[in-house]
């Protein structure tokens, strides 16, 4: 069997499974049963309901196996790219035949991106104040609390752009540590994984985690103290 055959089978097994489930109310109705079962009911209901699941996951086995055995053999640097590739690929090669390259010769680098760093740090450091400030959490819209919330979010912002830059410095050994691995990890944690300068960008990394949770502890403690009554 071919590799398009497989992948035509795993697709039509996956559409036209899941595509009865759904059309039939299968689905739904055994979805509504386990989200509130009704007081009284019958082994038949049950097994019915319970075959409807171990279909749903039958049918999305074949592709879904065969995703996870492909982006396991993928030489990528991180799982997300691993996994979009292999999807790409399957119905890459179900469509076109085995003219689609194999995923062997395709390796997958992080690239320096400045702007693309920048632009995340932003979004993050704007993300932490803007969600306790307009949360229905118990924090006081005060000064007070907009500096601390503020500062905080500036250093996480500032820990995402020193994460981002160390990336593109992973170094080879890394990367290949990686491969074959069901659940890859996409940055390390040791400045040891990186090539000068990534390795100092790691350090400034962790120094800024490091104020970041000095600064949430004791601001919130701050915070809490003053408006305590």
């Amino acid at each position: 069997m071919t590799r398009q055959t497989w992948y035509r089978i795993a697709i039509a097994i996956l559409v036209l499974g899941e595509g009865y489930l759904v059309l039939s109310g299968r689905l739904a109705a055994s979805n509504r049963f386990d989200a509130a079962p009704p007081a009284a009911t019958n082994d038949t209901e049950f097994f019915y309901h319970f075959v409807t699941n171990v279909l749903w996951i039958a049918f999305l086995a074949p592709l879904g196996g065969t995703v996870v055995w492909l982006a396991t053999r993928d030489k990528s640097a991180t799982a997300g790219a691993a996994y979009w590739r292999a999807i790409r690929t399957v119905f890459t090669v179900a469509w076109k035949g085995d003219a689609a390259p194999p995923l062997e010769e395709a390796i997958d680098t992080v690239d320096e991106d400045p702007l693309g760093a920048l632009l995340k740090s932003v979004a993050a450091a704007a993300l932490l104040p803007s969600f306790f400030w307009f949360a229905k959490v118990p924090v006081p819209h005060t000064a007070r609390t907009a500096v601390w919330l503020g500062l905080t979010g500036l250093l996480v912002g500032a820990s995402v752009y020193c994460l981002e830059r160390a990336r593109p410095f992973l170094t080879p050994s890394w990367h290949e540590a990686q491969r074959g691995r069901l659940f890859r990890r996409w940055w390390s944690p040791y400045p040891l994984s990186y090539d000068p300068p990534g390795n100092r960008w790691i350090v400034w990394h962790w120094v800024f985690m490091i104020l970041t949770g000095v600064c949430w502890l004791g601001g919130f403690g701050f915070v809490v103290r003053m408006t305590a009554p």
